[in-house]
């Protein structure tokens, strides 16, 4: 099996079940922002990827109407301003501002591992890592230095993951492909467990960072061999993992492990 016979497999999985059309394919091919030219766009989009990890979206951002809701206590997400406001051991303050303000549904647990806690200091994190650039620009040239050679490239989002607490590997190429880099993928659950499966990565390998880092290479040669972006093939089998059409109303479940078994019958595997 070739990663192209793959990636065609993946694709036609897809354009089989109901309601989803190539066109509805299509529009999942595109990244929430393209390089936004203002900074605060970027900070905000920290804020988002922030609260993007296991039930963080549904406790943050559902809480308080959605992340935008914090621009009043973040400056309209002006990085500077936040970081000269709270400094880096002041998520409580942080955080007893959202309640103060916002006044956010359902529990809010207080201690040091909780979603609360850990949300509000990524959001300061990221205020003060983003303080260090003059302008969106000065951070494309950073990023670009890492993002524009392969062999490079992972380090990126490894330094935004130390950078920011909070923000993982996984999560700052997230982070880093929704904001138009499109030679990233994410190493999401769904995409390193169809690989293992399939023995297209090491199944018995413990060390979460390396499954994270051979995810990101072998979407790499995906992309390569499909002369397409890694972006698509992230979505591709994301959305076979997930099911989830979220810029529309088709619902199709998770199909990871149909796929699976799909193509370990269809090539033999």
């Amino acid at each position: 099996m070739t990663y192209k016979e793959l990636y065609n497999f993946a694709y036609h999985f897809l354009l089989e079940k109901e309601g989803v059309t190539e066109k509805l394919i299509q529009q999942h091919f595109q990244p929430e922002y393209n390089k936004p030219k203002n900074i605060n766009t970027i900070y905000q989009r920290f804020c988002e990827t922030a609260q993007n990890k296991q039930m963080s979206t549904k406790v943050i951002g559902g809480s308080i109407g959605g992340v935008e809701k914090l621009n009043s206590l973040l400056f309209d997400f002006d990085p500077k301003k936040v970081s000269k406001t709270f400094g880096k051991n002041d998520s409580e303050k942080l955080l007893n501002e959202i309640i103060s303000e916002l006044k956010p549904k359902g529990q809010i647990r207080r201690t040091s591992r909780s979603i609360w806690p850990l949300f509000c200091q990524s959001v300061i994190d990221s205020a003060h890592f983003l303080s260090e650039f003059k302008n969106a620009d000065s951070f494309y040239t950073w990023a670009d230095f890492f993002a524009k050679d392969e062999k490079a490239k992972p380090a990126l989002p490894m330094l935004i993951s130390i950078e920011i607490s909070g923000i993982g590997f996984p999560l700052a190429c997230d982070f880093l492909k929704e904001i138009g880099f499109l030679n990233f993928g994410k190493p999401d659950v769904h995409l390193k467990e169809i690989f293992k499966e399939l023995y297209l990565i090491n199944p018995n390998e413990n060390s979460t960072i390396k499954q994270d880092y051979l995810t990101l290479k072998l979407i790499d040669k995906i992309a390569i061999e499909n002369n397409i972006t890694a972006f698509e093939v992230d979505k591709i089998f994301w959305l076979i993992g997930s099911g989830n059409f979220y810029l529309s109303d088709i619902q199709i479940g998770r199909n990871r492990n149909l796929f699976i078994e799909q193509v370990k019958n269809h090539f033999n595997l």
